[in-house]
C-alpha cells in the first residue's frame, strides 16, 4: 500500500513540473547586424530537425573577420534544452534553457565566467540577441535583420 502511495505521489509531482521549452525554430535563417562604424555580426541557424539546431556566427569590421563561433541548440541526455557555444573553436560552454516561448528563449549557466545568460527574442521582424551576466548586468546586444 505504501509503495502505491509513493508511486502516485511521484507521478503527481512529475505531472506538475513545467515542460521543457520547445526549440526556438523561429530563429532559423540568416541574420545580420550592421553598425554605422562598419562593424557587423552575422548568425546563421539551420531549421529544427531531430531536436537540434546548428548555428554559426562571425563578426568583424569592413573586410576583416575578428570573431567567430560554432553553436548548437539541442536536448541533453536529461531532456533539457541546451545552448552550446564554442567561440574561436574553444570547447563548447553549455547553457540550459530557463524560459522559452513562441518569440523568446533564455539560456543560463551561472558557473560560466561571461556570459552567464544568453537571450534571443523577436521584436517584429527583427531578431534580438543579448549576452549578459545572469542578472542582466554587463549586457552586449545585437539587433539582426533577416537576410533573404
Amino acid at each position: 500500500m505504501a509503495l502505491t502511495g509513493l508511486i502516485i505521489g511521484l507521478a503527481m509531482q512529475m505531472a506538475s513540473l513545467p515542460a521543457p521549452p520547445p526549440l526556438p525554430c523561429w530563429i532559423e535563417g540568416r541574420w545580420v547586424s550592421e553598425e554605422a562604424d562598419g562593424r557587423w555580426t552575422e548568425e546563421n541557424w539551420t531549421g529544427c530537425r531531430a531536436e537540434t539546431m546548428l548555428g554559426t556566427g562571425r563578426g568583424g569590421r569592413g573586410d576583416e573577420v575578428t570573431t567567430y563561433e560554432f553553436m548548437r541548440i539541442a536536448r541533453n541526455e536529461n531532456g533539457d534544452l541546451m545552448f552550446y557555444g564554442a567561440p574561436f573553436g574553444n570547447p563548447a560552454a553549455a547553457f540550459r534553457a530557463v524560459k522559452g516561448g513562441p518569440a523568446e528563449i533564455v539560456f543560463v549557466n551561472s558557473n560560466h565566467e561571461y556570459p552567464q545568460r544568453i537571450r534571443y527574442w523577436m521584436e517584429g521582424d527583427m531578431l534580438m540577441a543579448e549576452a549578459s551576466m545572469r542578472d542582466g548586468s554587463k549586457p552586449q546586444a545585437w539587433r539582426y535583420k533577416r537576410i533573404k
